[in-house]
């Protein structure tokens, strides 16, 4: 082979690596136990360089996507919580509802298991190559950022090992590179998992790390990011039977740290933090990214709390305007009334509202974001495109009120026939479709689809880049903000109230209230006063963060999932036969079940065995 030949050959056996690692870690669906080989010699040279290795740890960084930007994780974080229900009361959906149709086999978990240990397959494998990477010479890569990179991906197992223990108590502890395919398994107990995570977690590795990434490190595992997680895993740990009164002290000093020393910020006004121009913003401790790039540009998360608005409503149809419609979660009634909307202005920022209509204050940038539907489709006799056709009245809209029946028949019965869905009134805990106030809880309500609901969707994650795909995948361009400040911030006051430290808890939990305050339409939206609870933490994290972190496992950590559940989801006491009670989560519920399709993949499915209660 001539010299020219050779060197044509590395570079496409090189190529082929890197396509091989990162098709790996965003298309994969296999289970974790279907091994790929590396350990071929053009591997093995590869990934000593320089390039080589930085293509493991991209590989690394890409997998998030397949977790994070999935149906799977959004619907294991949010169905079946205070905030969260589904959309057609036909066809319950049971990880919202806890019936016993509810069981092993289930898809949903399933699918983000595998996502999440065939992530751990990536780690795993870069962390287990870095001593053999090149650090001197021709091809090296430094070894300060050597040892950055592995303090990363370190970080980045930390959060899978973290999101398994956490919904699933148990689960082979997988920290080494597989050469081979592996058909037997063991479970190794949350203690274990909890001082790998921690160990992962070290301060060693930690101060390996900048306290903020910029520039074209932006999006890479910072100290800031890590110590985030540290603070939410010592938070986590502390309410476990082995967990004691020093984890919350762990987590309340991360937390405060990252706060003090990090140099990240609150922003001024909570627009701002999800405003999509200013998606690069100093509140951001780690996002996953997405760019304008064909392949890129797939976030799917704006269309997870949007109802098939194209479906029985005359006048629209597919549309780049409103994009695709999962319907994936429903906001419960609890979810808009917990907002006051003059006074506090996330509930603005976070539904489709007139702040939204204003392309100089809205989220995406656009107009799209009011709260009407505008036709998409022109109806001879009715609608020009362009016309309101649904019409959602919110607190801060200058003609809100509620309409009565006769009123919205007479609006019906005009030449501009657009239909209208009161905000909801009334017991923030009845769903129920007979009573007035909840129009967006009625299956079929003033639509020509009996099996769909119609509510005012979360806008907070749009951008001006969404259009409708044939293909029902995601357009979006939007970064997905996985850990940002006022999360800390409320961490650190969950943990002091945990320690009885309720000048802290007091603290922390304003300085998000405050910011909270700026802009609205109304001042004096009061400070927590008195004694912090665990309900008014949670009440807070779910009106700054809603969507954003997963609910389910707030209201797991903290033990208060059946209280809250059952107080705030109508649908799940009302809508199937449901077997939540306390004493169920206690020994059922509170885990997910191991997924059959991987237990029956093994030689030892016997012996394993599930979770309790599955």
């Amino acid at each position: 082979m001539t010299i020219k030949k050779q060197i044509k050959y590395v570079h496409m056996k090189n190529l082929y690596f890197i396509v091989l690692l990162i098709g790996l870690a965003i298309t994969s669906c296999t289970s974790f136990i279907d091994e790929v080989n590396y350990s071929s010699q053009g591997a093995e040279a590869y990934y000593a360089t320089k390039d080589g290795y930085e293509s493991l740890v991209t590989g690394c960084y890409a997998s998030l996507k397949s977790v994070y930007n999935s149906t799977n994780y959004y619907s294991l974080a949010h169905l079946g919580t205070d905030l969260g229900t589904f959309n057609r009361t036909d066809n319950p959906n049971v990880l919202n509802s806890y019936t016993v149709q509810y069981n092993s086999g289930n898809g949903t978990v399933s699918g983000l298991w595998t996502s999440l240990f065939n992530g751990l397959k990536n780690f795993n494998a870069a962390i287990g190559r870095s001593g053999s990477v090149i650090t001197t010479g021709r091809d090296a890569l430094s070894p300060d950022v050597l040892a950055q990179r592995v303090a990363e991906v370190k970080a980045l197992r930390a959060l899978y090992l973290f999101e398994i223990i956490r919904n699933w108590g148990q689960a082979p502890l997988i920290t080494t590179e597989y050469m081979a395919p592996v058909t037997a398994h063991q479970y190794n107990s949350e203690q274990e998992f909890y001082d790998q995570i921690l160990s992962d977690l070290s301060e060693a590795n930690l101060n390996l790390l900048p306290w903020r990434q910029t520039g074209a490190a932006y999006g890479r595992v910072s100290r800031a990011t890590a110590k985030h997680l540290r603070a939410l895993v010592y938070l986590t740990r502390g309410y476990l039977s082995f967990g004691t009164p020093q984890d919350f002290t762990n987590a309340f000093n991360d937390a405060t740290d990252v706060f003090n020393s990090s140099g990240h910020e609150l922003l001024d006004d909570y627009m701002m933090v999800h405003r999509h121009a200013n998606q690069r913003n100093n509140e951001i401790l780690f996002n996953i990214g997405f760019a304008n790039a064909a392949n890129y540009n797939n976030n799917n998360w704006h269309m997870y709390y949007l109802f098939p608005y194209r479906e029985g409503f005359q006048g629209l149809g597919q549309s780049v305007i409103y994009s695709n419609d999962w319907a994936t979660v429903m906001p419960t009634k609890q979810a808009y009334m917990q907002f006051d909307w003059l006074k506090d202005r996330r509930a603005s920022v976070t539904f489709m509202s007139p702040l939204n209509a204003d392309p100089v204050a809205s989220t995406d940038g656009t107009n799209r974001g009011q709260n009407f539907f505008a036709a998409t489709n022109a109806v001879a006799g009715s609608f020009a495109v362009g016309d309101t056709c649904l019409y959602f009245p919110v607190p801060t809209d200058a003609k809100y009120k509620f309409w009565i029946q006769v009123e919205k028949d007479a609006q019906l019965a005009k030449a501009h026939p657009y239909k209208i869905f009161n905000y909801p009134t009334g017991n923030p805990g009845d769903m129920s479709p007979d009573t007035d106030g909840n129009d967006y809880f009625k299956m079929g309500y003033q639509s020509s689809n009996g099996t769909t609901r119609a509510w005012n969707p979360v806008w907070k994650f749009k951008d001006a880049n969404v259009q409708w795909s044939s293909g029902n995948t995601g357009t979006g361009t939007r970064n997905i903000y996985i850990f940002r400040l006022a999360e800390t911030c409320l961490i650190a006051a969950e943990a002091a109230v945990k320690l009885n430290d309720n000048p802290n808890a007091l603290l922390w939990i304003n300085k998000v209230r405050n910011r909270a305050a700026n802009n609205a339409p109304e001042a004096g939206l009061p400070d927590f006063t008195g004694t912090v609870t665990l309900n008014n933490i949670l009440d807070e994290r779910g009106r700054e963060l809603l969507g954003e972190v997963p609910r389910w496992n707030d209201l797991q950590r903290t033990g208060l999932l059946v209280e809250r559940v059952l107080q705030y989801n109508w649908d799940v006491r009302n809508v199937g036969t449901t077997l939540l009670t306390q004493d169920t989560y206690n020994s059922k519920f509170k885990l997910r079940p191991i997924p059959l399709s991987w237990l029956n993949s093994l030689s030892n499915e016997q012996e394993l065995g599930n979770n309790p209660g599955w």
